[in-house]
């Protein structure tokens, strides 16, 4: 397996390259889902892809949001620019410029993005022939799904998360930051509404108060051989916009993982944790965090504080190391109380330290590190060049020569006549210390033949100076390209679905032309008497499909439109695979008039506004709240739609259930 680690910024790319990453995911301008970090553009993205390619690192460049009509042509561009740079391949969340991509380029590599919500077989090869090498599963993804993917299409590499921040909701189906704040996650202006308190209400009692929908981290360190002989080719590591240091120690310890090397996993909580999971690999996950940032590791407890007139002063046990510039959080009974950066860290006696702080600080409260200043500063001081061997020529009355083997080619670089030394023959010792001062390569010197000889030494520096450039050049160009820019045209005339009506039951009356049925349970006898009603009323039927289904859900989706002849409203790529006869649903995320004119079919969308627009629901949640939050299980369901979840600011989300083979909840107006 490979490791794809994140970068937003030029010393996160070095951190995970020197730390042992096989590809390198960035962002460009407001073009990817993390659009609120500042990282690349066109203008500074080539010196990036040059200084990966120089380590034999691969660039893969996220174009991951949803664009409207007007967007398109400059994505597209976009995309063209960065190739001829030598970016590698691309992930793209939207289906329309896909599509153009592969029409017009077939020689950029596309990458579908966990955006495009494909978390099933079906869905994979819905997409397939918009030419995908690579599919980055759903983080909700199975490992039974992954293999049964991998064994159907052995050619498509699986990317799939392995450590990070996980999204509460389906990615590419979370519209809460959309719907209130004007900023979609689809747009890559998440506002991360999930990391705010909530309050869980039954009847509108309060049940339960916290962050209630704040998702842990994954880590899946201890799972890899799992993920392997599931069929996944590379590990995502996910963090565009945590530090360089969260980006070296991720990489680092999952380099070490892979390569059967000790793996510190208290190094990877300090670079940052909420608590960890496993995440979805096996089923219906416990996701749910106390905590909406980081917390760090326990390591000590505070035993005295003084109150001082500006400062108080606090001494606390701790059998760990620690040092001055560090940070560090309180706790008391679990819940955190003070973020505190400890410049005036100091040692008293033994496992005794002392600092001051304006914050409250109660004896007994724990103390965790979330910051080691002097860890930081070692592992950002990590350096590794490239290893090269340079074989030199050095004779009298000829030309000095160097042959370059760069691993996968050989260079031959000549310089100026050489003149016999009268005396000091340039010697072995200060052609290897000449040769050692380079940024990127750590270089092997190998002397062919050393006449006696003598070289100034500012024509030997001018001399290595084009030895290096040469290399450079001779690898970073080839991974360039001279790819023409193309005009692209859109069609404006988009097939509209209208007059239409969700009913979730079937004794709402049906006053629209076409009804839409969207069932909490999907059984054969529910949507007979559904169709028959429509039949009766005449009114046309559809059958709404869940944005999430396993491969059972599907194979009951199937039967059920088998047996009825319904129409359905496709809210996944796997909805396609079910019957020709269907609307495009507001899960698919249609946005602009390539993709709609893609399908040739009705469109209901759920953000963009060139067709009938209708509000999705703001989250689809494939963990179970009343495991996580009430510790409930099957057997003992306490589901009723009574439930909801309260924000801050008193917005009310009911929360609904769907069930086929499994539960999936949902949160809605």
């Amino acid at each position: 397996m490979k490791i794809l680690s994140p970068a937003g910024n030029f010393e996160s790319l070095k951190m995970a390259i020197f730390n042992g990453a096989d590809e390198v995911y960035l962002g460009i301008n407001n073009f990817n889902a993390r659009n609120n970090i500042d990282g690349f553009n066109l203008d500074n993205i080539g010196s990036a892809v040059d200084f990966a390619h120089l380590h034999n690192v691969k660039i893969n460049l996220a174009i991951n949001i949803l664009f409207a009509d007007n967007e398109l042509q400059s994505a597209l561009d976009t995309i063209v620019s960065a190739y001829n740079l030598g970016v590698d391949c691309f992930i793209v969340q939207d289906l329309g410029l896909a599509k153009l991509v592969h029409e017009i380029y077939p020689e950029i590599e596309l990458h579908a993005s966990t955006q495009m919500a494909i978390h099933n077989l079906e869905g994979v090869e819905a997409v397939l022939k918009y030419g995908f090498k690579r599919i980055v599963l759903a983080r909700e993804t199975s490992l039974e799904e992954v293999k049964r993917i991998k064994q159907a299409h052995p050619d498509i590499e699986i990317e799939y998360f392995c450590q990070g921040a996980l999204c509460v909701a389906f990615s590419g189906n979370c519209y809460l930051s959309s719907y209130l704040n004007n900023a979609s996650g689809n747009r890559g202006k998440c506002k991360q509404l999930c990391r705010l308190p909530y309050t869980l209400l039954k009847n509108n009692t309060p049940v339960k108060q916290g962050y209630l929908l704040s998702a842990k981290d994954f880590n899946m360190i201890d799972r890899l051989d799992d993920l392997k002989s599931a069929g996944v080719d590379v590990l995502k590591i996910e963090g565009r916009a945590r530090r360089p240091y969260y980006v070296a120690v991720a990489t680092k310890q999952y380099y070490n993982a892979l390569h059967h090397k000790q793996v510190n996993q208290e190094e990877l909580k300090l670079a940052f944790n909420r608590n960890y999971t496993p995440g979805y690999l096996d089923g219906n996950a416990d996701i749910i965090s106390n905590y909406q940032a980081h917390i760090g590791i326990p390591i000590g407890k505070v035993e005295k504080v003084l109150g001082g007139k500006r400062f108080n002063e606090v001494f606390f046990t701790s059998n760990r190391k620690l040092y001055p510039k560090s940070t560090f959080k309180t706790f008391e009974n679990g819940k955190e109380q003070s973020t505190i950066s400890a410049y005036d860290l100091s040692t008293v006696k033994n496992n005794l330290y002392r600092l001051t702080t304006t914050q409250p600080v109660k004896v007994g409260n724990q103390i965790n590190l979330i910051v080691d200043a002097n860890h930081e500063a070692e592992v950002l001081s990590k350096i590794v060049k490239r290893k090269i061997d340079i074989t030199l020529n050095l004779q009298q009355n000829t030309e000095i020569k160097a042959v370059i083997d760069n691993g996968k080619n050989k260079v031959v670089v000549t310089g100026d006549v050489l003149q016999p030394a009268n005396n000091h023959p340039v010697t072995l010792e200060e052609l290897k210390e000449n040769f050692s001062k380079s940024e990127y390569f750590d270089t092997n010197i190998i002397v062919e033949k050393l006449d006696y000889v003598f070289i100034p030494k500012k024509d030997l520096n001018e001399f290595r100076r084009t030895v290096f450039d040469t290399i450079y050049k001779t690898i970073t160009d080839g991974y360039k390209h001279n790819l023409p820019n193309t005009q692209i045209h859109t069609n404006k005339q988009v097939i509209k679905f209208v007059d239409f009506q969700f009913v979730e039951n079937l004794n709402e009356t049906f006053t629209k032309q076409n009804i839409i049925y969207s069932p909490e349970e999907y059984t054969i006898d529910n949507v007979l008497i559904f169709v028959n009603k429509c039949k009766k009323s005449n009114k046309t039927p559809y059958l709404d499909t869940p944005n999430f289904a396993t491969h059972k859900d599907i194979e009951l989706l199937k039967d059920i439109v088998a047996k009825s002849n319904i129409a359905i409203i496709a809210n996944n790529y796997y909805a396609i695979s079910i019957t020709n006869n269907y609307v495009v649903g507001g899960g698919l995320n249609v946005y602009n008039t390539i993709t709609a004119n893609e399908y040739n079919k009705p469109v209901i969308t759920a953000e963009s506004n060139i067709s009938t627009k209708h509000n999705f629901a703001y989250m689809t949640l494939r963990h179970c709240p009343f495991k996580n939050h009430l510790k409930a299980n099957c057997a003992n369901c306490p589901y009723t739609n009574t439930y909801s979840l309260k924000m801050e600011s008193g917005k009310v989300l009911k929360l609904k259930r769907k069930k086929l083979e499994t539960c999936t909840f949902y949160l809605t107006d």
